[in-house]
């Protein structure tokens, strides 16, 4: 792939999406330590970079959902925004309401918006369950572990779309 093709992937922002996913777990972690959950990152030492991160990741998703006509995954985007403008201890209620949304929505995302790989995007919302599952009812992961895993897999299914679309690249 050359460098003018790969720009274009970027400017469409599936491959930046991808990334501000799966990274934003690992880059919170490493800057301020393990803790609770990722939403309790607002309230750490680098609580600017969480808002950044979070930002970041919603305006690329909003910005897909307007480029391939998906009305849903743009709300959903926009509703992403809503998380770090409701931190968790302060408004608990309205932070709560806005991560379901969001989480469910991206797992009816995943499997909703794609023909291709239907059976490995399949996997990658059960396993999502799993993980919440894992923290919610047996309780042997952290919220932490259990966001972390969801936004990697929200991160892997933009890059299932690279490759189903393939023939953009």
């Amino acid at each position: 792939m050359d460098l003018e093709r790969l720009l274009n992937r970027l400017f469409k922002y599936d491959l930046s999406a991808a990334l501000a996913c799966i990274l934003l777990p690992f880059v919170l972690w490493i800057g301020d330590g393990p803790r609770s959950s990722i939403s309790d990152y607002a309230y750490g030492d680098i609580s600017f970079i969480y808002v950044f991160l979070l930002t970041v990741a919603a305006t690329l998703i909003t910005t897909i959902g307007v480029r391939k006509d998906q009305m849903f995954t743009w709300i959903l985007g926009l509703n992403l925004m809503l998380i770090p403008l409701t931190p968790h201890l302060t408004y608990p209620i309205l932070h709560t309401i806005a991560s379901v949304i969001f989480f469910g929505g991206m797992s009816y995302h995943i499997i909703r918006y794609s023909d291709e790989f239907k059976s490995f995007r399949w996997f990658l919302v059960g396993a999502m369950v799993l993980g919440f599952v894992l923290h919610y009812l047996i309780n042997i992961i952290s919220l932490f572990v259990a966001e972390s895993i969801a936004m990697v897999i929200f991160g892997v299914n933009f890059l299932v779309d690279l490759i189903e679309n393939k023939n953009e690249l």
